[in-house]
């Protein structure tokens, strides 16, 4: 993953200081390094490993913690460079992300409220979350005015059981090792905790995306991690996920919305189409029908008691 341009920023580097803090310390953290429990702050300079000796800095916007082992791709220097600039916070993007394909149905029923937001941005999805009841704790490969650390999403700064829900909106895609993502949402899930996701299937590539799943693909990579009662539905369909980016024009947001309305419609128009094709040759629509075309797929999955 990498950032996308300097955006949205509503509040102080001391208030985004006080709330990484806070959400933090109230959890159990993990050497990204050794993999061991202990991880503790050592102000003002950042936190230590008491096992290895790892150090892990503060970035100069809000102090925010930086957990990036020696494996990573990432870079702690290219994240303590990186410039923080006010934006406004797309609080919108973030509802119409929850709002595609019914993807906030699967948060509902969820047990716990203590949540962890994988690849968080600038913070719509918390603010969004939040609202919703829930007490977030967020990270992405960059930060922000609400993001609690950076850190990459294959070396998870925290200990064994620490959160209910984790939610992953559009990110699996990003992801160099898809599998081992999965085995450490799965580790710091509590049991009987819930994974809500979403991931690209038909979308074009965008943003340094690795890894486009079909719903075989997402559910292969879910159970070898220990999930299991894996539910996936389609997100938006492949027509809007294809033009939505090929065609220029849908960059203006008015243009955007109407070809989206055309598309949906075109689409349904296309569904029908074939399960009509399959009643006439007398078989049933394959139960997969609208997961083959789908530009996005939405997922909840649940660790075992």
């Amino acid at each position: 993953m990498s950032p996308p341009g300097n955006r949205s920023l509503t509040t102080t580097p001391a208030a985004s200081e006080k709330m990484a803090a806070d959400g933090l310390l109230a959890l159990a953290l993990r050497c990204v390094e050794c993999g061991a429990d202990g991880l503790a702050k050592t102000a003002p300079s950042g936190f230590q490993c008491a096992k290895c000796g790892a150090r892990f800095p503060q970035h100069s916007f809000g102090g925010i913690p930086v957990f990036l082992s020696s494996r990573s791709p990432l870079k702690t220097e290219d994240v303590l460079a990186y410039k923080v600039e006010p934006a406004a916070l797309g609080k919108n993007a973030a509802r119409r992300h929850w709002e595609t394909g019914r993807l906030q149905e699967l948060l509902r029923g969820v047990s716990g409220s203590r949540l962890l937001n994988c690849g968080s941005g600038d913070g719509g999805d918390r603010r969004w979350l939040e609202e919703n009841g829930f007490s977030v704790t967020a990270f992405d490969v960059y930060p922000s005015s609400l993001t609690d650390c950076v850190c990459d999403g294959h070396e998870l700064p925290f200990a064994d059981e620490q959160f209910d829900v984790v939610t992953s909106i559009a990110v699996f895609e990003h992801l160099y090792d898809p599998f081992q993502a999965a085995r450490e949402i799965f580790r710091v899930l509590k049991k009987g905790g819930a994974l809500v996701a979403s991931s690209a299937f038909l979308e074009p590539y965008h943003a340094e995306s690795y890894f486009h799943m079909s719903h075989l693909g997402v559910r292969e990579v879910l159970h070898r991690a220990g999930f299991v009662e894996i539910l996936i539905r389609p997100g938006w369909s492949g027509l809007e996920a294809l033009h939505s980016r090929f065609w220029i024009w849908n960059q203006v947001s008015i243009v955007r919305r109407m070809s989206l309305a055309l598309d949906r419609t075109a689409f349904r128009l296309g569904l029908g189409l074939w399960r009509m094709a399959y009643r006439l040759k007398g078989k049933k629509p394959t139960d997969d029908l609208d997961l083959t075309y789908a530009g996005s797929l939405q997922v909840r999955a649940v660790k075992p008691l």
